[in-house]
């Protein structure tokens, strides 16, 4: 394969889509949308796969505004899969640059249509909403959406031109602490303090955190706290967030934590329950033979990639759930550099100014031809897939 005609031949069909495209994130951009409320962003990638010959399922995993698309190309190949995020933040808009991350993944698969028709694969683009709330790629993971695929691709607006980001693993749990109400001035005595359950409760786990492992976060609030201070307070509620590197981590971390209550609670006779709450996370576990070689076809496009290598970041994403179902990969695209020296920052409304430049734009589709390039080589060359799998089948 000439890499050098290649690369011509798929600047010039990305070009040809650029103004359809363009079109799109302004679009998404101009109309934010929270999530599971992606009504107008959904319908306008539906309009532009089918003009393209993709086969759609609607609401796919029952998930209102979420689809998956799929072009079979006249040989077979691997499958090869581009999630679209597209969901907004509430007053921010697109401040963590989802319309960018929808344009590439949507322009992406379209681009890699003739491709998969000459060398041979099957493409697919899998709308994923509410990333920023309820995470859809939990559930879409969980019902086995991405169990088929050879490779997950996307890319994510960021400050730096980056390999993929290995995010936290999360979990969300509320603890509750009952107690009995009294009048605080006249009969503390016959009173059984919640309040206090939960003041120690957060003293408990700040002793913890000197015990545990680096990287790992342990954050929450006191939701509800009590009515009035001649009250002794009977009802008491905390929301925590509970992070580490890597997933098999957070069942012990857990078990810790609701000791910290549960020996809270005891302390001042009182009893806890705790909740699920929100979704749970998994770590992102990036390929790093796919992320590499995306990274490499990059830079042989003239965008220079900063290598992250295994390391984390201190974030979390639904992302990681579909890195433990097949081989999986989110590279960061830069929205430029500041004029103050530093960096840009995610949900900002600076972010969101950001993400609808023409440099933001223009820069993205330099990405739309590396994922086009990545799956040429992809679908060529068995040895790549070869490793990739292997590196999925050992992973940790």
């Amino acid at each position: 394969m000439d890499n050098k005609a290649l690369i011509e031949r798929i600047t010039k069909t990305v070009g040809e889509l650029q103004p359809e495209l363009k079109e799109l994130t302004l679009n998404i951009h101009s109309n934010p949308e929270l999530g599971n409320q992606e009504y107008k962003a959904y319908e306008w990638q539906l309009e532009l796969l089918r003009k393209y010959g993709f086969e759609i399922t609607e609401h796919f995993c029952d998930i209102p505004t979420a689809y998956k698309a799929v072009y079979k190309g006249k040989k077979s190949g691997p499958k090869i899969a581009m999630l679209a995020e597209y969901d907004a933040l509430p007053k921010l808009g697109h401040g963590c640059g989802h319309n960018l991350i929808c344009m590439m993944s949507v322009g992406s698969g379209i681009a890699m249509r003739e491709y998969a028709d000459e060398f041979g694969g099957e493409i697919y683009v899998i709308g994923t909403p509410a990333e920023e709330t309820e995470g859809a790629k939990v559930a879409m993971s969980n019902a086995g959406a991405f169990d088929e695929m050879d490779v997950v691709m996307m890319a994510h607006p960021g400050a730096y031109d980056e390999s993929s980001w290995n995010t936290m693993a999360m979990i969300c749990r509320s603890y509750e602490f009952f107690g009995r109400n009294a009048h605080a001035a006249s009969a503390p005595e016959e009173g059984l303090n919640a309040l206090d359950a939960v003041i120690n409760f957060f003293n408990l786990v700040n002793a913890l955190r000197q015990h545990t492992k680096d990287g790992v976060r342990i954050h929450g609030v006191i939701s509800h706290g009590g009515e009035a201070p001649n009250i002794i307070p009977d009802y008491t509620r905390t929301l925590f967030y509970i992070r580490a590197p890597k997933w098999a981590e957070l069942e012990e971390l857990e078990k810790r934590v609701e000791a910290c209550a549960q020996g809270a609670a005891i302390a001042t006779g009182t009893t806890y329950k705790w909740n699920y709450e929100e979704v749970d996370f998994m770590d992102t576990n990036s390929n790093m033979y796919l992320n590499k070689l995306a990274c490499d076809t990059m830079e042989e496009l003239g965008v220079q990639m900063i290598w992250n290598g295994e390391k984390g970041t201190m974030g979390s994403s639904d992302l990681g759930n579909v890195s433990y179902r097949c081989p999986s990969i989110q590279i960061i695209n830069s929205l430029g550099v500041h004029p103050s020296g530093n960096k840009y920052v995610a949900h900002t409304t600076e972010f969101a100014e950001l993400a609808c430049t023409d440099w933001a734009i223009e820069h993205a589709f330099e990405f739309i031809k590396g994922f086009v390039l990545t799956a040429c080589k992809l679908m060529t060359e068995p040895e790549h897939l070869k490793a990739i799998k292997e590196e999925f089948a050992n992973m940790k």
